[in-house]
């Protein structure tokens, strides 16, 4: 077995399992009141192995969040001809039932409300997931001489709303009820703003 991919998925591991063990201390206990060490404790680690993955608390929080990000980046890059709202569509469902699985655990906003850094953060991630998109769009949409402006446009509706659905049902805590709203999205993001292109 090649120990370079045997390292790095151990090292994968390892960091699923502290950010798991972060965000159960979080909802049980309150994101203020642990500590690192309880982290490192409750994921089985020292707690300079925890900081070598995590340097804060709010990087703990977003483990998920960029490991998406990521999951994304891959399917972008593989796709082939695929189109990109295809992949998006993909990502948003799957995300809606592990959500839907997860329940409170996934609402990181109540989580970690007290964490300035995390506003920041998502906008971040907003910018990453519509920048992905307005690329993989525009080149989706070729000669279309309007491809820049429609893929912009549409990439900012699809992430837009899909931040904005989210935070409603996190507020109300309604978990299941997510993957239906995010369809929506995406469906009217493609009979709207593509004109029913890719499907």
């Amino acid at each position: 077995m090649d120990d370079v991919g045997l390292r790095a998925r151990k090292m994968a591991r390892t960091r699923d399992q502290i950010a798991e063990a972060a965000i159960h201390l979080f909802v049980e206990q309150g994101y203020d009141a642990t500590t690192l060490e309880e982290v490192a404790d409750r994921a089985d680690v020292h707690k300079r192995t925890l900081l070598r993955y995590f340097p804060s608390k709010a990087h703990l929080v977003l483990h998920g969040q960029y490991a998406a990000i990521e999951e994304f980046q891959q399917a972008i890059a593989g796709r082939g001809a695929t189109p990109v709202i295809d992949l998006w569509t993909a990502h948003v469902v799957r995300h809606a039932r592990d959500m839907a699985r997860r329940g409170a655990l996934a609402n990181l906003r109540k989580i970690a409300r007290s964490e300035p850094a995390l506003e920041g953060a998502y906008l971040s991630i907003q910018s990453t997931y519509q920048s992905l998109l307005g690329q993989g769009l525009s080149e989706d949409l070729g000669d279309d001489p309007q491809a820049a402006v429609i893929a912009a446009v549409a990439a900012a509706g699809l992430v837009g709303g899909n931040y904005s659905v989210s935070a409603g049902i996190f507020a109300r805590e309604a978990y299941d009820e997510l993957e239906a709203p995010l369809l929506e999205v995406v469906r009217l993001v493609r009979e709207k703003l593509l004109g029913g292109r890719f499907g």
